[in-house]
């Protein structure tokens, strides 16, 4: 799936983590959180939803009313991929860029800190191999 990731736009990633923090969740579920968000009409939530079924990173569940959706795909498969391209695309294939903000932003957790430091030591030793 990685290659084969279709693109997705703002909105679409919004609408896809809506759906993996609630899922198996109705469109009205993911439009009332969306529209507290932002001035997007409900259709447009529809519209998205609908385009990521196509794009087969959502099923609607059989003999279910009203609609419900869930992901075809878990984050872990989506996100890497978003951020390759991201990294590649947007910072023209360095990530100094995005490594200067987390240092400067104060916006890391101590969970955030961990998880980088367990990053730094896997790269270190696959490095020294």
């Amino acid at each position: 799936m990685a290659e084969g990731m279709p693109t997705l736009g703002e909105l679409e990633m919004r609408v896809l983590r809506l759906v993996w923090q609630m899922q198996p969740c109705t469109e009205r579920q993911v439009s009332d959180l969306v529209l507290a968000e932002r001035d997007v009409a409900r259709t447009t939530v529809l519209k998205t939803l609908q385009r990521l079924e196509a794009k087969q990173l959502l099923e609607r569940l059989p003999d279910v009313s009203p609609v419900q959706f869930r992901a075809l795909v878990e984050p872990q498969r989506v996100l890497p991929t978003l951020v390759r391209r991201f990294v590649d695309n947007v910072l023209g294939g360095s990530s100094d860029p995005l490594v200067a903000y987390f240092s400067g932003s104060g916006k890391l957790s101590a969970k955030d800190l961990a998880a980088l430091r367990e990053i730094a030591r896997k790269m270190q030793e696959s490095s020294n191999d």
